[in-house]
């Protein structure tokens, strides 16, 4: 039973009328990885400059413009915004002209009076559990599982074998089963927990789509001839390291993007970096959380990439991601016991990662954080080779709600659940 429910009123979603002050605030604190982006972008006091690899100013966005821009870029497509940002460029727009943007923004966020039965009726939360292999066949070339004996000396049989992507499926239908009893409508990316985005195996995926799509690409140059050329004749290990991993992520955001939450949740299983090749157990265990940001200068080599980091910098997307991440990580530490992770307990969290204000937090330059259009949580909420966990983890003898699971991964989905309710409480 879901015994922590929450009774409350909800206000209005967003809040915009953000400052030069505020996108600053997000530059230094979320956005600019050890002042990488320096030379890249500008803050004066009546605008905010991109400047290309070569100095020049490529976007203008003047202080007056901050918030429609904001309101544009959370509630319309990519393409809409690239549309924008192309006929803007460094021009700052007529009255008329802000006016004409304004009346065209559809607040798709906008939740009406709340239902105090279901205090969710009205919100989309999109799920996207992490990873696609539970075969060992697949699993080899996904390099997202776990597979050793945990005492060879006292029980040479007892082999401890987890698929990543089947543990965070489990757990995204859990919390699916939450979220809906409140009356929120969820999105899970993939449907089941061997599935790609494209409702696929990997497997199935090469033998049915890769030539096509392949084919398609090259047709319409978004592949040039060499890149076309060699991916077609790679190995399947190669292939999927090469273009289809990117090209998963990218199909994911789209079909997250395409529902329109108010709240995603991308949901990771941790490993302890030093125990690497995960051939035995570790007694570590560390819960943590990532959110957008954490951008390199050539990252603003890309087009695409200079909207998304536009988006973040403008919004509130990123402030409300750390709110929500925050939630998450104090809920993982809290109902599973598991200490939170400091930027000193793995080298990428040091080395990878800017550290925000929140315990457990880290902005990092992930693709889904970069990409998904909406406050978001990558959850990283235990370590799958610790010594217990790896156990209990193995263990499906629990029943919720016709859902065959393990306490671990039940704590881990009420988790996730409880930091939504709070959030969109907030």
């Amino acid at each position: 039973m879901v015994k922590w429910l929450f009774i409350f009123c909800f206000p209005a979603y967003f809040s915009f009328a953000q400052t030069i002050q505020q996108c600053k605030y997000r530059f230094d604190n979320y956005l600019n990885f050890k002042g990488s982006l320096n030379n890249r972008v500008q803050f004066k006091d009546n605008a905010i400059y991109i400047l290309d690899n070569k100095g020049k100013k490529e976007f203008a966005i003047y202080a007056g413009e901050i918030d429609l821009m904001a309101k544009f870029m959370v509630n319309n497509t990519f393409q809409k915004q690239e549309k924008l940002l192309k006929f803007k460029r460094t021009k700052q727009l007529a009255a008329s002209q802000r006016d004409s943007i304004l009346n065209k923004i559809v607040d798709t966020k906008k939740i009406g009076k709340q239902d105090k039965s279901l205090p969710l009726l009205g919100y989309r939360i999109a799920i996207d559990p992490g990873h696609t292999a539970i075969n060992m066949v697949e699993a080899q070339i996904e390099q997202k599982f776990l597979c050793f004996v945990k005492d060879s000396i006292n029980n040479p049989y007892d082999t401890i074998k987890l698929f990543e992507s089947e543990l965070t499926f489990n757990t995204a239908q859990l919390i699916q089963k939450m979220l809906e009893e409140q009356g929120a409508k969820v999105l899970i990316s993939r449907s089941q927990n061997n599935f790609n985005s494209f409702n696929c195996t990997y497997s199935q995926w090469i033998d049915k789509h890769k030539t096509r799509i392949l084919d398609s690409l090259f047709a319409n140059k978004l592949l040039i001839k060499t890149k076309y050329t060699k991916l077609s004749n790679s190995s399947d290990r190669d292939l999927f390291w090469e273009f289809f991993r990117d090209f998963d992520l990218n199909n994911r955001a789209k079909i997250m993007n395409d529902f329109e939450p108010h709240a995603s949740l991308i949901i990771h299983y941790n490993v302890d970096e030093k125990n690497e090749p995960w051939k035995q157990a570790t007694k570590k265990n560390f819960t943590m959380a990532f959110i957008g940001g954490a951008f390199t200068s050539d990252n603003l080599d890309k087009p695409e990439n200079k909207i998304h980091f536009l988006r973040l910098l403008l919004s509130d997307e990123l402030d409300r991601s750390e709110k929500l991440a925050s939630l998450a990580v104090n809920n993982f530490s809290k109902n599973l016991n598991i200490p939170i992770a400091s930027q000193f307990d793995a080298n990428y969290l040091k080395d990878n990662c800017l550290f925000t204000k929140s315990p457990g937090v880290f902005s990092r330059n992930l693709n889904l954080c970069r990409l998904i259009n909406s406050p978001l949580v990558y959850g990283e909420s235990l370590y799958q080779d610790n010594e217990k966990e790896c156990e209990q983890l193995m263990k499906m003898e629990t029943n919720y709600k016709g859902i065959k699971t393990n306490e671990r991964l039940l704590n881990v989905a009420k988790s996730y659940y409880q930091a939504v309710l709070k959030f969109l409480k907030n």
